[in-house]
Order: C-alpha cells, then structure tokens, then sequence
C-alpha cells in the first residue's frame, strides 16, 4: 500500500510563486506611479494633496462668464475665480524654466486652458503639459469642445502615459 500523504501533490510551491508574482507586479506599479508624480507631489506631498482636493473641488463649481470670448479671457475669468475662493497664491503665465503654463497655482498646480482646440493646438498643449508635470500637478482645462474630441484627447493621454494630467471639459 502507498501512503496516501505522498500520493497528493504538494502545491506549496506555486502558492508561493503566484504570492511572489503578485508582489512584483504591485512593486511596479507603484513604482511606476511614484515615476509619474511631480516634484512638486514629491518634495510636498501633504500640499500637494490638499491643493489636488480643493483646486479640483473649485474647478468643479466654476462657471466660466458668459462674456468671455478668448482664451486670455477665459483664463483671467478662472484666475480670478480661484483668488476669489482660495488662500493658495494664484500666477497667471508665470514664466518658468519648464515654460508658461496659464495658470500656476501654489507652486503645485499648473493649469493650460484651450478653447475647443485644433489637432495641432491639442498636441501641442499635450506637450506643454507634459513638461510642466516633471514640476506641477498638471491639468487641462479646455471650454467648448465636444464630448467625443474630449474622449479621443483622454485616450490620447492613456496612450502616452500620461494619464495622470486630468482634463476639465467646460461647455
């Protein structure tokens, strides 16, 4: 008679194989989430945050002026929007080393506002946003697109990696 305790197979191994498997694979992500994150998310993590919430949360509310008409327009509109309801220092077309993002807020956020851009002016605020994610939490704010172009420049952003610049669509 065999022992029946030798006769099953022992799986031991390939639970720890597939543990294994699975903490390398969340190792690299958050690997690849930290390579993602800004200077600014980096060296201020706690500001950094707190502006994410609140910023976001006022974008949410804002509600561009019917009188605008052109993209300074619009950008004054939402600067003076933010310094209206925030204590972070609001910087319309800072000049910085990564370029002159529209808005610049608390040295932590940078804001590119288009008005229902081209091919060409998409790609290159895809460019310009890119650079200012090295320093800046980095968000687009485009006014007037439709919902389908605004869909395409998200896949877009996937596509790139660059997932992590948001985009605020205004109508």
């Amino acid at each position: 008679m065999t022992n029946e305790s030798n006769s099953k197979p022992n799986w031991s191994h390939l639970a720890w194989a597939v543990g294994g498997a699975i903490a390398g694979s969340w190792l690299a992500r958050k690997q690849i989430e930290e390579s993602k994150k800004s200077r600014a998310e980096l060296e201020s993590p706690k500001e950094a945050e707190e502006a994410y919430g609140e910023i976001g949360e006022l974008l949410d509310e804002w509600e561009p002026d019917p009188n605008c008409e052109s993209e300074d327009d619009f950008t004054q509109d939402l600067a003076d929007y933010l310094e209206a309801h925030t204590d972070w220092e609001v910087e319309v077309c800072p000049d910085t080393p990564e370029g002159q993002p529209d808005i610049l807020i608390g040295d932590l956020i940078a804001l590119e506002l288009k008005i229902n851009p081209s091919k060409s002016e998409r790609d290159r605020c895809i460019g310009q946003c890119a650079g200012y994610s090295r320093l800046w939490i980095t968000w687009m704010v485009i006014i007037d697109a439709p919902s389908s172009k605004i869909g395409r420049l998200e896949e877009l952003l996937k596509d790139k990696r660059l997932e992590h610049i948001l985009v605020w669509n205004f109508t």
